[in-house]
């Protein structure tokens, strides 16, 4: 062999020697997987952590993995190890067996370099399910009849349990009504006050609830009852298998005897919120089942028989009258409309139609695009509207339809109010220059006079002696700045801390400074027409009451701020800042107010709106 070729063979198997070693590098092959768990044994809704250790590896990828009806699976945390030369990732994840029987574990799929490691195929949990206490049940009441789409019908639940709460260290509720495609859930409006004694918090269905606690009495034993309720929606039609609605509970027998103890607080028990089965020294648990019985409801579509021709979902019967005021008014002036819905059994899921829908309004009147929610009370709701004829043809406010489908005779119904008659006046022309120079005090620029006079920059020639900074005070500024500093840093961030933990409170805050500078700037903007100047006050004003009371910025109505703020400060010079406001849009070519009159009302009533709040 020459010596050229054995130099080349040389050459040659270097080269596949150092791509074999790149080769191997990347592959890691000494990746290793190893799974770990606390026990292959637990009760229905017992939660436990399933670990997998990814040996000589820095970084993996692992497949998203889904549980199913039998395990609830929920990734924790990726971690790294590092001890020594070798390296570990450990992945978490939080799951939840959901049934009883052999549950199965489902294999996940580890990518390291160019390796794919899977867990084992056939891992399987048993699942047991805890036992029932005598006496501890948890009862489900639905409608037991047919129901329709869009009918609203109560869900009520009652745990009942002879043994005391302050025992239960968890308290897990499945309520599968919760999270049903097929229904929409709302809370009843004030069943009860989160700060009522008897109001308990309760985690229930991915979610928290505010239950009542009472106590029965039934066989001679004394019961404490757990009850909620929650207003259901059927929002498709067909035949629905509701499962059980469940609970599982953790239990330890608390010290002394007696339905409660003298320490015994219903609102939001600290211990409902435990690790499920935790376990302390000296104390044994038990874990306790209920569950309701299963249902079935039948969902029927709404007739087409009948149905009125503007018909916007309502179910159920209701009544409607409506007030006007004023009734005698010129055109492009404000009406409220105070629009009471009676009769309701399900107030918070009413919707008022849209009455700029509506050709009869539409027509002839003028509506803000946004309108205020309305206010319930017991089975009545009232919404408060804002109407604007365009012209005198405007004479009358039409009737109110509300058409609903009445589930009890299986019929349509329409409630309807009362047709309100109105007179429409003439608009009173006044022109710009009439609006700007309306007033009193001159309108004029002016000079004052300045008694201090000149000043000068400095007050001796030691104002500009440049000299250095010796050790000493060089010392001092050391130990000064560094505090000054952090309070400087302190005090310049408490608006901003304040914003990301009290926005509403920060808002009400900068409310005042923030209308004293859009008021500022109306005064700088030069020439503009009174219509403009109204505009901008109108901002100012509801953009203040909103930040102040908590109130949408162009949703809310004078007639809220009076039953806010009435009796406490004297808000008349605003009514005819909101009820003069969108005159061009309203309007058209007609008059406008005292634009500068209204500026000092407008400033005089929020200063002492201000100082009130304050």
């Amino acid at each position: 062999m020459s010596k050229s070729m054995l130099t080349a063979k040389l050459i040659l198997s270097a080269a596949v020697a150092l791509v074999t070693g790149v080769l191997t590098c990347n592959a890691a092959p000494g990746a290793r997987l190893h799974t770990t768990m606390s026990s292959k044994s637990f009760f229905v809704g017992e939660e436990f952590v399933y670990e997998i250790l990814v040996s000589h590896a820095t970084k993996v990828e692992v497949d998203e993995v889904e549980g199913d009806d039998t395990l609830a699976i929920q990734f924790l945390k990726e971690e790294h190890i590092k001890r020594g030369d070798l390296s570990t990732v450990a992945l978490r994840y939080r799951m939840v067996p959901l049934r009883a029987g052999a549950v199965m574990i489902p294999s996940l799929s580890i990518q390291v370099g160019d390796q794919v490691l899977m867990t084992d195929e056939e891992v399987f949990i048993h699942v047991k399910q805890a036992e029932g206490y005598p006496g501890m049940s948890l009862v489900r009441e639905l409608p037991d009849r047919d129901l329709y789409v869009g009918e609203p019908f109560r869900a009520n639940y009652t745990w009942t349990s002879p043994l005391s709460l302050n025992g239960f260290r968890a308290v897990r509720l499945d309520l599968p009504l919760f999270y049903h495609q097929g229904f929409k859930i709302r809370s009843p409006h004030h069943w009860i006050a989160g700060d009522d004694k008897a109001a308990i918090g309760l985690p229930a269905a991915n979610t928290r609830l505010i239950a009542r606690y009472g106590n029965v009495t039934a066989g001679g034993l004394n019961f404490h009852t757990v009850s909620f309720t929650k207003i259901v929606v059927p929002v498709k039609p067909g035949e629905f298998a509701l499962s059980p609605a469940t609970l599982l509970t953790s239990y330890v027998e608390p010290p002394g005897k007696g339905g409660g103890g003298s320490g015994w607080k219903t609102n939001y028990p600290s211990y409902f919120n435990n690790n499920f089965f935790a376990t302390m020294e000296g104390e044994t648990y038990e874990k306790y089942f209920a569950a309701s019985m299963p249902r079935n409801l039948l969902v029927l579509p709404l007739p087409d028989a009948g149905r009125p021709r503007d018909f916007a979902g309502q179910v159920g019967k209701c009544r409607v009258t409506v007030t006007a005021s004023p009734t005698v008014l010129r055109a492009g002036d404000p009406i409220t409309l105070t629009i009471v819905v009676d009769a309701c059994e399900f107030p918070e899921v009413f919707e008022l139609p849209d009455l700029s829908e509506q050709t009869a309004f539409s027509r002839q009147f003028a509506m803000p695009p946004r309108q205020s929610t309305g206010r319930i009370d017991g089975r009545k709701k009232t919404y408060i509207r804002t109407l604007r004829p365009l012209g005198q043809e405007a004479t009358v406010i039409p009737s109110v339809r509300i058409p609903y489908f009445d589930p009890g005779t299986k019929s349509y119904g329409v409630a309807e109010s009362a047709a309100i008659p109105i007179t429409v006046k003439p608009a009173e022309m006044v022109t710009a220059f009439d609006a700007a120079m309306r007033g009193v005090g001159p309108l004029r620029n002016h000079v004052d006079k300045n008694p201090q006079g000149i000043r000068a920059n400095g007050g001796s020639a030691r104002a500009v002696d440049e000299r250095v900074l010796s050790g000493h005070h060089w010392l001092v500024l050391l130990l000064v700045l560094p505090p000054l500093g952090f309070a400087i840093f302190y005090v310049a961030t408490t608006r901003q801390r304040l914003a990301m933990n009290d926005p509403v409170k920060a808002r009400a805050m900068g409310a005042m400074k923030r209308f004293r500078r859009s008021v500022a700037r109306m005064s700088r903007s030069g020439e503009q027409s009174p219509a403009q100047q109204l505009g901008q006050l109108d901002d100012a004003v509801r953009a203040y009451m909103a930040d102040t009371l908590n109130l949408l910025r162009h949703a809310h109505t004078f007639e809220e701020l009076e039953a806010i703020l009435g009796g406490r400060v004297d808000i008349e010079p605003l009514r005819q800042v909101y009820a003069s406001a969108e005159y061009e849009k309203y309007r058209g070519t007609a008059s406008h107010p005292d634009v500068a009159a209204l500026i000092r009302q407008a400033k005089q009533c929020i200063q002492s709106i201000h100082q009130v709040k304050s």
